[in-house]
């Protein structure tokens, strides 16, 4: 099957029975990030509509029930008790290396799961990752993402090269790997990399990749997880590293050795 074929596919008819039972759904209309508006008939008065269909496999957080009055409609979503990953942070300043690989490696595999979907988020921070009582991560708020045509570059805040020079390469998923790479510096030390009180410094910082690991915080921290930043905070955006090269490196392979006294 067609790419362009699979993008038009249906849902499949016993996971909507309800929807097939009503409604004859017709060509589309409209598509988002991770949903398609179709025009569709209804069966018994063969009134037209529009029916957008949701894809939950790429939705931010899980939708669990939707309810309809004439003034309003209401959509409940599951519950992320630890809110945004940000104000987590912010309550225990620094999150250990263990804690660290546990919620990167949810938010590499989110970023890997939506470029293979040929979408680009363009805006994960710590403000859009929400956190259940687990630690589980939810990416959120795809208000800037974009979907990519085939060889399609995206310019976004953080590439101020592309902003100053007219002759700057646009930016496409790579973006998404700087912004991990920012938010797991920060993570680790609670400060991003590249922050400056001067506002003209910081900038020439990110334009340069200008940062460090010499503060006092990074002294009992161990290469790996520098060793991905460095690999995500690369200028050059074709010498970054991408979402599934980072969940194969060896930060997320720690065994953690534990060694046996013999006691005589």
């Amino acid at each position: 099957m067609a790419k362009e074929e699979e993008e038009d596919s249906l849902p499949d008819k016993d996971a909507a029975k309800g929807f097939y039972a009503r409604y004859e759904p017709k060509e589309i209309l409209g598509r988002g990030i991770s949903s398609v508006v179709r025009r569709c008939i209804d069966k018994e008065t063969g009134k037209e509509y529009a029916a957008k269909i949701i894809d939950l496999g790429i939705a931010e957080v899980e939708l669990q029930d939707v309810f309809e009055s004439d003034a309003f409609m209401f959509l409940v979503f599951e519950l992320c008790r630890h809110g945004e990953l940000f104000d987590y942070l912010t309550s225990v300043v620094t999150l250990s290396e263990k804690k660290t690989r546990y919620i990167m490696r949810q938010v590499f595999e989110g970023v890997d799961y939506i470029h293979s979907c040929n979408i680009v988020h363009r805006d994960l921070k710590p403000e859009n990752i929400l956190l259940d009582d687990s630690l589980n991560v939810k990416i959120t708020d795809f208000g800037f993402a974009r979907h990519l045509a085939e060889n399609e570059r995206l310019f976004a805040p953080e590439t101020l090269k592309c902003s100053m020079f007219d002759d700057a390469p646009g930016y496409s998923k790579e973006i998404d790997i700087w912004a991990c790479g920012v938010i797991m510096f920060t993570l680790l030390v609670g400060c991003p990399p590249f922050w400056h009180r001067k506002q003209m410094i910081m900038l020439r910082n990110i334009m340069e990749g200008k940062y460090s690991f010499t503060s006092p915080e990074w002294i009992d921290i161990s290469e790996d997880p520098k060793d991905l930043i460095r690999r995500c905070l690369v200028v050059d955006p074709c010498k970054r590293i991408t979402a599934r090269e980072a969940l194969k490196h060896s930060f997320f392979n720690t065994v953690v050795s534990i060694t046996f006294i013999k006691i005589k």
